[in-house]
């Protein structure tokens, strides 16, 4: 199943990692990224709408992610100041990896890359996902699906009604692409770590023959540089979790924020 991935390996002297800070040690970091592809593409060229950086304690199991918003402004390899999506755009994974650990200190050298078809074939692989929706979320969730079924050619019923629903996949995908409801950014990106919290309560009822017809129906909307072998190591570190909980932060969380147009 591996093979069907898109696998592009780091260069690691790309990647601004500061030798000089003290990192923890038996944690794995993987930044995870979710781009506005238009054409189903996964390199330079399309912003990273969707930033997270994945934190595995391989002693514990215990996971933390950590969400980047979009329109952060923060400097790219090349010194220059930009949104924080624009990095993919500019420089691809290599220049996207380079920024997360340039401006946050990090030591991050894997990374995953899906596109909407991964969002929506996951989702309606797992026969959808649980969601409690506002009527805003309501709204905009539908006023979403229409451009998302469009552009990746995929169906879908418009909901009718807030609370708990199941969503299909290009419902999912619309509901973690919604910006204009009350808390903005900080809002969708916590939409799409619960989105990640539902995903991964699903999978965890699957049976390992399940997993791997799921890993299938995925992989070719999936750009990464971890090797097979590292792959089932993190499967089964999955697997193995006693729960399903995540641990979901937002960074910046401190100084509060301020609206400025970036033009170019």
């Amino acid at each position: 199943k591996v093979d069907k991935m898109e696998v592009k390996q780091l260069d690691v002297n790309k990647l601004e990692i500061n030798r000089e800070v003290e990192h923890r040690t038996g944690y794995l970091n993987v930044a995870l990224f979710g781009v506005d592809s238009r054409d189903a593409s996964l390199d330079k060229g399309t912003r990273s709408d969707t930033i997270m950086i994945a934190s595995l304690n391989q002693e514990t199991g215990e996971v933390k992610v950590t969400s980047i918003y979009r329109d952060t402004l923060l400097q790219l390899s090349d010194g220059t100041y930009n949104k924080a999506n624009s990095a993919y755009s500019f420089g691809g994974v290599e220049g996207a990896v380079a920024f997360l650990n340039k401006n946050l200190d990090m030591n991050i050298d894997h990374y995953v890359t899906v596109n909407f078809n991964a969002m929506i074939d996951i989702v309606d692989a797992l026969g959808g996902i649980e969601v409690d929706l506002t009527e805003d979320e309501l709204y905009w969730t539908n006023e979403y699906c229409g451009e998302t079924s469009i552009v990746t050619d995929k169906s879908y019923e418009p909901l009718t009604a807030a609370g708990v629903q199941t969503l299909g996949g290009v419902q999912a995908t619309a509901y973690c692409r919604i910006r204009y409801t009350a808390g903005s950014d900080f809002k969708r990106t916590e939409r799409q770590r619960l989105t990640m919290q539902a995903i991964l309560k699903k999978v965890k009822q699957l049976s390992p023959e399940e997993m791997i017809e799921l890993a299938e129906v995925i992989m070719p909307n999936v750009k990464t540089d971890v090797d097979e072998r590292d792959i089932y190591s993190y499967l089964l570190a999955v697997v193995r979790m006693g729960t399903t909980k995540i641990h979901q932060f937002s960074l910046p969380i401190e100084g509060g924020y301020t609206s400025q147009t970036i033009r170019g």
